[in-house]
């Protein structure tokens, strides 16, 4: 295989490509990392039963 079989490649079209799903990567990581956070810092409705440890 030589190097003018990928002339006919459009790539502007998978820079672009590359391009959005980087950015969609990254917002859902975005995403995820602040429904982490959040529920880091909201306090869950803990219900404690049985006897006490001490």
């Amino acid at each position: 295989m030589n190097n003018t079989s990928y002339d006919n490649l459009d790539t502007d079209f998978y820079v672009e490509r590359a391009y959005e799903l980087r950015r969609l990567y990254v917002a859902a990581a975005v995403k995820n990392f602040a429904l982490r956070v959040k529920a880091f810092f909201t306090p869950s409705p803990r219900s404690f039963q049985g006897k006490a440890a001490h």
